[in-house]
């Protein structure tokens, strides 16, 4: 049965891990192959157990590299190595071949699936099969075969508790960082939520207090200009005029209503089109998600920001916003034509000082996405963030 931490461990990176143990299997025909020359060379099918074995192994790596990987997957990967590495070394010359090593490999491979119980019943399964081989060799009556039996069985044993022991640690500790990250992305999510109502307050209070008094002025103004004309008050109720322009702009970056009232496609083309006008850029939309998403706040900013490095930075001609639901994933894509540049250099650009990409980057993964960067000079930019949609609640 497998324990709370295996229960409890996210189901993170599982192709990743399926990958190594594919990529294990490939030296160990090698190996299987060398300890079948140090040993009884004569017996016949050898050969063509190992060619199957090789092909079985090519098929399970190019399958963990086209195909999502279960549970079930690594069950069944692991009782066909057994079985194989125990049919191969019985055509080696039984349980005292030198081919009887490859067991070793059982206990180690699975090791890095973090299951401690898997990893034990894998190296059980594996003492048995070499336990049972051993007992119905008729070399088992050798002098020196007992011993030559419990020393190997002493071997896998210890391998089996080392391999568990190592895989229920590396549990714990990836146990341990994934509940790190959840709390890292609690508090992001609270410290962006701070920040929205920060930002509302101060929008709703510049909104009342300085633009209305700006409004008034102007009022004011135009009642003095149809008693007196004086270019004077001309030239003040321009300047009042540009002021609350400003102000209304600033207000919008500070918090913009239209997210609130009209969502989040809305918000971005509001706020695409005021980039192209600002950047001199063509702006393309390509937008198909018309629910409301816990975190629409995050991702407006992180257009904004790219469609501002767009047009300032790499003077891009042409750009493309692509919004959409990709599985269970939010998608929003931004393409430009610009200079691009080597996102190898980012880190070195934010010591530089330009921390936008760095900071949305920061947050999104904070928020349990992720940030994608494709670029290189003279090629455009494709920057991609995918937000998780559980959490998304329905338009």
């Amino acid at each position: 049965m497998a324990t709370r931490e295996e229960r409890s461990l996210p189901a993170a990176a599982p192709t990743e891990t399926e990958r190594l143990v594919a990529w294990l299997r490939i030296p160990a025909i090698a190996l299987i192959a060398a300890g079948h020359g140090l040993g009884n060379p004569q017996e016949r099918g050898f050969y063509v157990a190992l060619a199957l074995f090789a092909v079985w192994a090519a098929g399970l790596l190019a399958w963990v590299y086209l195909r999502p990987v279960t549970a079930r997957f690594a069950l069944i990967a692991t009782a066909a190595d057994i079985a194989a590495i125990t049919a191969l070394v019985s055509l080696s010359g039984g349980a005292f071949s030198e081919a009887r090593a490859a067991y070793f490999l059982v206990p180690v491979a699975v090791a890095f699936r973090f299951r401690p119980s898997l990893t034990a019943l894998a190296g059980g399964a594996a003492i048995a099969a070499y336990l049972i081989q051993a007992l119905a060799d008729s070399n088992s009556t050798r002098p020196h075969a007992t011993r030559l039996v419990v020393v190997h069985t002493g071997y896998l044993v210890w391998i089996t508790a080392a391999a568990a022991l190592l895989s229920y640690l590396l549990a714990r500790r990836t146990q341990r960082i994934a509940e790190l990250a959840a709390v890292s992305r609690r508090l992001a999510a609270e410290a962006l939520l701070a920040e929205e109502r920060e930002r509302k307050a101060l929008a709703e209070g510049l909104h009342d207090s300085a633009i209305q008094n700006l409004l008034s002025a102007r009022h004011d103004l135009e009642e003095a200009e149809s008693s007196t004309s004086h270019p004077a008050l001309t030239r003040a109720d321009a300047a009042l005029a540009q002021t609350v322009s400003e102000l209304r702009e600033a207000l919008f970056e500070l918090h913009p209503y239209v997210l609130t009232e009209a969502g989040l496609e809305t918000a971005l083309r509001t706020i695409g089109q005021r980039a192209a006008r600002r950047g001199g850029f063509r702006l393309r939309l390509d937008l198909h998600y018309p629910r409301r998403h816990p975190q629409e706040q995050l991702i407006l900013a992180a257009a904004r920001e790219l469609l501002i490095n767009a047009g300032r930075h790499a003077s891009a001609r042409n750009v493309t916003v692509r919004l959409a639901e990709s599985g269970s994933e939010l998608s929003l894509a931004v393409t430009d034509d610009g200079s691009g540049f080597d996102p190898n250099e980012l880190n070195e650009r934010l010591a530089q000082g330009h921390i936008g990409l760095a900071a949305q980057r920061l947050r999104v993964e904070s928020a349990g996405g992720t940030f994608d960067v494709r670029s290189s000079p003279g090629w455009g930019t494709t920057v991609e963030i995918r937000l998780p949609v559980d959490s998304a609640s329905p338009g």
